[in-house]
């Protein structure tokens, strides 16, 4: 039996290449789109007729959502920033 040496290291092709990166974030980015769009369209209508009749329960469901919608434009900005490098 051969000795195992851990101070060789060893990379794959896939580990390699920058396209199958940006495509796997791509892949990421869209499956979180399409959760975010299933959130938004399930809960959106009623979180808001829950919260309508308290204005700081509904500006808490309404930053919430800003914050949902602010991450994932922050996920596609660094996905298709790392495109272009």
């Amino acid at each position: 039996m051969r000795p195992c040496s851990s101070a060789t290291p060893t990379q794959t092709l896939e580990a390699a290449s920058p396209t199958n990166y940006f495509q796997r974030r791509l892949a990421i980015c869209l499956v979180l789109t399409a959760f975010n769009l299933l959130v938004v369209a399930t809960c959106a209508g009623t979180l808001y007729r829950a919260t309508a009749y308290d204005t700081i329960e509904q500006v808490g469901v309404t930053l919430l959502f800003a914050t949902l919608i602010g991450s994932l434009a922050r996920v596609w900005f660094l996905t298709l920033r790392s495109r272009t490098r």
